[in-house]
This record gives C-alpha cells, sequence and structure tokens, in this order.
C-alpha cells in the first residue's frame, strides 16, 4: 500500500472523524504508555516491506522492538490476515494498527467477506478498550482496486462508530501529492516517485512523516489542507 495518501482534505471526513475520537483517549494515556506494546496488522507496509512501517517507526520512539508484535502478509487481504489474529495476540496490547489491513480486498469481486474482517478486528479492540489505527484504501492500482470506494465507506463509519478509533487520511494525501506533485517535508520537496519509490512500498522518510502524522492524531493536533500539523 503506498500510504502516502493522506493529506489535502483532512478537514473533511478522514481528519474530521479522527480528531473527534481522539480526546478521550489522548486525555488519558500519554505516548509512552499509549505505545508501549502494539500490534501491527495489514499487508506489505504493516510488514516493514523497503522500510519500517509508520506504526513501527512511531512505536520504537517510545518501546523496545521485542514489545512489538507485528501480524502482518505482503499481498494478503485483511479476510485472510484475520484469521492469524488470535485473542491472545490481542489481549496484552496497548494499541493496535492496521493502516492497511484491507487494501488488497479492495481488488476483490465481492466486499462482505473484507467487512465481516474489518469487524472483527474492531470488536476485538473493542472488547478490550483497546485504541486502533484505520487508514484509508488510496487509488495505487487504477482500474483494479473496484471495492475501494465500499470499503472505504465502511472504514470511515465504522471507525466513526468507536470513540478510540483513528482514521489516516491516506487518500487525500495521495490526491493532493497527484495534484501538486510533492508533498514538502522539513523544507524538502519529495515527489510521488520519492516517497513511494516502487508505486506500493515507502520510502523511508515517507514513513517518518506518516509515523509523525500519526502522532499528531493520537495527540489531539489538527491536520491541515497542506499536510502541516498544528493544535486544534
Amino acid at each position: 500500500m503506498n500510504i502516502v495518501n493522506l493529506v489535502k482534505k483532512t478537514a473533511l471526513a478522514g481528519a474530521a472523524t479522527a480528531s473527534i475520537h481522539t480526546t478521550a483517549l489522548s486525555d488519558t494515556m500519554a505516548p509512552e504508555a499509549l505505545l508501549a506494546k502494539p500490534l501491527i496488522t495489514g499487508a506489505s507496509v504493516s510488514a516493514d516491506w523497503s522500510t519500517a512501517s509508520p506504526g513501527k517507526t512511531l512505536a520504537l520512539r517510545y518501546t523496545g522492538k521485542s514489545h512489538i508484535k507485528t501480524i502482518a502478509f505482503g499481498g494478503r487481504t485483511g479476510r485472510d490476515v484475520i484469521k492469524e489474529i488470535k485473542p491472545k495476540d490481542v489481549q496484552d496490547r496497548t494499541i493496535i494498527m492496521a493502516v492497511d489491513f484491507l487494501f488488497w480486498d479492495s481488488t476483490l469481486t465481492e466486499a462482505e467477506p473484507s467487512i465481516k474482517a474489518l469487524e472483527n478486528l474492531m470488536s476485538q479492540a473493542s472488547n478490550l478498550s483497546l485504541p486502533i489505527v484505520l487508514g484509508e484504501i488510496p487509488e495505487l492500482l487504477p482500474g483494479r482496486q473496484v471495492q475501494r470506494q465500499r470499503l472505504n465507506q465502511e472504514i470511515t463509519q465504522r471507525c466513526a462508530s468507536y470513540k478510540q478509533c483513528f482514521l489516516m487520511p491516506f487518500n487525500q494525501l495521495h490526491e493532493q501529492v497527484s495534484k501538486d506533485g510533492y508533498l514538502e517535508i522539513k523544507g524538502r520537496k519529495y515527489s510521488m516517485k520519492d516517497l513511494v519509490p516502487d508505486g506500493l512500498h515507502l520510502s523511508v522518510p515517507t514513513s517518518e512523516y506518516l509515523a509523525d502524522m500519526m502522532l499528531a492524531l493520537l495527540n489531539r493536533k489538527e491536520i491541515k489542507s497542506d499536510g502541516k500539523f498544528k493544535l486544534p
């Protein structure tokens, strides 16, 4: 998944949803506690292809590598990955990060099994009152992601229904970068090729940027349309 899909209309559904649902959580948990024992799950980006995932990049700022659990597989759908997540995998975790959980599901002919997989993951989080980070599905495979719009609607709606869900607006960011031709990170302009060299997997600067984005959401910061962060 080309997670460079994050910025432009974050004042819309994605960022709005995330902003609404960070208040109760961030007021009660510091990043050190929140990121102490994360479960990272999904497809190849979550599985650290090319570079460490944004979730792992962020978690390593606060915890040790041995405390991070990853159940993610390149090229696998969420409906398959959910079968690998057992109750014991979740019970001792402090947060679930699933930013590309349904990416490959968007290429399938039917959505219902994937929606059930998302429901399952959300239920495991809510049953333990765990925060969960989801991500929009960007259009990285034009013409192939026939379920993308439907699944993005489900992701947005289900995240909005759980107060400890945080939604990364990847779709908006991808659209903005495609429009502008670059994303500015710390004063340097990165092209789409710089951000996602093979069209699916992240470069190191991209993962670092998205880690910062995730932390901003968890800390109740607003993401502006230019991708910068500010306190609301």
